[in-house]
């Protein structure tokens, strides 16, 4: 299996216009942004049996909660973490 591949998409120039504009707000580059979003549409539905959100994780000994997007879950998952 690859860790990575490169490949070319064609994008239509407001897609991809909006898509570069996004990246940098989010300070990730494009690549980034484009497999964040691909893994979202492809797997979210798989990992959360069909509900899409933020993971709430169960703590103990606090009050405070801990939420992690479904993004940095699979950023964390990409580690091995």
């Amino acid at each position: 299996m690859y860790a990575h591949m490169r490949t070319t998409l064609v994008l239509d120039d407001s897609v991809f216009e909006k898509a570069k504009k996004k990246s940098s707000e989010l300070g990730m580059t494009l690549s980034e942004l484009t497999t964040t979003a691909l893994r979202n549409f492809l797997f979210a539905k798989e990992e959360s049996g069909g509900r899409k959100g933020t993971f709430k994780m169960a703590t103990f000994g606090g009050q405070d909660s801990i939420h992690q997007a479904p993004e940095e879950l699979a950023r964390l998952r990409d580690e091995g973490r």
